[in-house]
């Protein structure tokens, strides 16, 4: 894990984090609402432009970010920003936001960078390495089977009257919906605190949205799947994502899910 990329990345997503932990402690942010109703705060476009010229000035390499930013060319590597992924999540003073950082290369996810600045969690991974959170290498503990299942709370969709329903007949031992981030939720699965974890993008997700922790769950021994089993595209995917923590956590739950919602 001595890839440079990886060091000087840790090291600005690390200041990062720390701009965003002491304005939340301080409670000197602000925040309005965009045009789909979504919270942004003061703090994504501050972070996103710190983050950007640091990337910028360290590495001859475009960089790309939810917030307004130049357009890039994505036939050439370029870095992938979200500033605060749960932004909702951060305002609300909940610890389940996070800062996500990917470097992409020819529509492959060479390394992928997850830290909630709030419960110190820093998950990296660089292709062809391990997953770790710190210096521990992930997972943490094993998932053999269904055990703990969290999904992002839509409840408009009818997996989730699904999961429920598995709840109720004692075939997933623990349902949660913690909120905020979908990548620290993603992450995780990675780390073994959840079997899988299930959520839906209405609109075609963009670069920043999953695709490091895609990286990380893949290190680690999981998968990101649609519900047929198929591996997503992490950085252009719409509809429902499946994380599972390996090949029989994500068997046994499409097993079990698919015949709810008459697949």
């Amino acid at each position: 894990m001595r890839n440079i990329y990886l060091i000087i990345a840790k090291q600005i997503v690390e200041e990062a984090g720390r701009i965003i932990r002491e304005a939340r402690e301080t409670n000197t942010f602000t925040f309005e609402f965009k045009s789909d109703d979504t919270p942004i705060s003061n703090l994504d476009q501050q972070v996103q432009n710190y983050m950007s010229k640091r990337l910028k000035d360290s590495f001859d390499i475009q960089v790309m970010g939810e917030e307004e930013c130049d357009s890039i060319d994505e036939s050439k590597p370029y870095w992938a920003i979200d500033p605060i992924d749960g932004t909702w999540a951060f305002i609300t003073h909940e610890n389940t936001s996070a800062i996500n950082l990917s470097l992409i290369d020819n529509g492959e996810v060479i390394l992928g960078i997850v830290f909630n600045p709030f419960t110190q969690e820093f998950f990296q991974t660089e292709k062809g390495a391990k997953s770790y959170i710190g210096m521990l290498t992930l997972p943490l503990r094993d998932n053999p089977s269904v055990a703990v299942v969290n999904f992002k709370p839509e409840r408009e969709h009818p997996i989730v009257k699904s999961v429920n329903q598995l709840f109720k007949e004692n075939k997933i031992k623990k349902l949660t919906s913690i909120g905020g981030s979908i990548t620290y939720s993603m992450c995780m699965v990675a780390k073994g605190a959840f079997s899988n974890y299930i959520a839906y993008f209405n609109f075609h997700a963009n670069a920043w949205d999953i695709s490091a922790a895609y990286i990380i769950i893949k290190n680690s021994g999981g998968f990101v799947t649609d519900l047929e089993g198929e591996e997503i595209d992490p950085i252009h995917h719409k509809g429902y994502i499946v994380a599972s923590a390996n090949a029989n956590a994500r068997d046994d739950f499409l097993a079990m899910i698919n015949p709810l919602l008459g697949k």
